[in-house]
């Protein structure tokens, strides 16, 4: 976009703050998500609701954060029970080693007493030798440790994929590779994660498999992302807002206090810095677009979810640290954006699980008033009617 399509951008989010806080008052700069609770759409609290229903909570109105208590009360219990959940991790990576180690340091920290863990890691044409080193003193490391690392559940594999960097097509083939691997023992759920992230707590990984396992419905789950400055990178990700979908809340202080974080959330999409799902699911969307190399594949693999009917939920107060100005450029961005959009269309633009009362111009919640449907697309040079 050019300079004055930004400037009008702006004074237009403007003006949408200015009418939301005099409607709101000061709720909304004291909590910027109290809008995202307060204005939830019917398909998010349908869909809190049949959780509830489905555990067995009962039928009344719950106070806030009562559903996160019986969810984590429920997925205590069902740990206790459960026979051992087969986990596969894959981690695309092209040099930044010492990254990536910590990043993997940071998965072996976690709480994995009911998980198989199968870790796979994806070389997209590192070059560095120090990446080399790491790589063999990681392997070193690992069959050293071959017996305690099988008693917790670990397998490790590296695999090396040279062609140009495809975020899809790095895990959708790493995902074959591993299913190939285990005919016979399919891995039950598959975690998407970033080089760039480390997680906060050491029962983060354990409390996102489980709530994964409460019900067939649930699609994609992912979590709260922060910069390094503790500031929100990620609560979830809303589609048609700012072009093909952006990050409601993005770059906010994080406060677990706010109603926001009480909760489990159904949401329209989450990010692929983090993202976790059945392998069933996985496969029956045919996995990412491979026409989506750089962007938007985890907002469209998650509509793709929603298209057979289900839920993309986060877990807002489980926080991973996402650095986020350490990932790849994304150099076809705007070509991406207009194959989502023409994809998707109004699915895209008014999707059900982010609410039609909030506007899609800005990225930080503000309530619609008198928008069309994309609003961003006059700017980009698109007619309504491609979409």
């Amino acid at each position: 976009m050019g300079l004055v399509a930004r400037i009008f951008c702006k004074i237009v989010e403007l003006v949408l703050h200015i009418r939301t806080l005099l409607i709101h008052g000061f709720h909304v700069i004291k909590d910027p998500t109290w809008l995202l609770v307060k204005y939830q759409s019917d398909a998010q609290l349908s869909a809190t609701t049949n959780l509830v229903a489905e555990l067995g909570i009962g039928t009344g109105r719950l106070e806030s954060g009562e559903l996160m208590a019986r969810v984590e009360e429920f997925c205590r219990s069902k740990k206790s029970k459960e026979p051992t959940i087969e986990l596969a991790v894959i981690i695309p990576f092209r040099d930044s080693w010492e990254m990536t180690r910590d990043c993997v340091d940071s998965l072996l920290r976690q709480n994995r007493e009911a998980i198989h863990l199968t870790l796979c890691l994806v070389d997209n044409g590192s070059q560095m030798q120090e990446t080399q080193r790491g790589i063999d003193a990681l392997r070193c490391i690992w069959e050293k440790n071959t017996n305690a690392l099988e008693a917790q559940g670990s397998t490790l594999h590296i695999l090396t994929d040279n062609r140009p960097f495809n975020f899809s097509e790095l895990n959708n083939c790493a995902v074959e590779y591993l299913t190939r691997l285990n005919k016979n023992a399919e891995h039950e759920y598959l975690l998407f994660l970033n080089n760039d992230t480390l997680f906060e707590a050491p029962d983060s990984l354990e409390r996102l498999l489980f709530f994964a396992t409460l019900s067939p419905r649930i699609g994609a789950v992912g979590c709260t992302l922060l910069y390094r400055n503790s500031t929100v990178q990620h609560l979830f990700l809303a589609p048609g807002v700012k072009l093909a979908g952006a990050h409601p809340g993005k770059g906010i202080g994080m406060c677990s206090q706010n109603a926001w974080y009480a909760d489990p959330r159904s949401v329209p999409a989450i990010t692929g810095a983090l993202l976790l799902v059945a392998t069933k699911h996985f496969q029956k969307v045919n996995g990412f677009d491979t026409d989506l190399a750089t962007s938007c594949q985890d907002l469209d693999f998650c509509l793709k979810l929603q298209e057979r009917g289900l839920e993309n939920w986060v877990l807002p107060n489980v926080f991973v640290r996402h650095f986020e100005t350490s990932t790849r450029l994304k150099k076809n961005q705007a070509t991406e954006i207009t194959y989502v959009s023409s994809k998707w269309g109004s699915r895209l633009a008014m999707n059900q699980y982010y609410s039609h009362e909030l506007t899609r111009w800005s990225e930080r919640p503000a309530l619609r008033w008198k928008e069309k449907e994309y609003p961003w697309s006059v700017l980009i040079g698109r007619k309504r009617q491609s979409l």
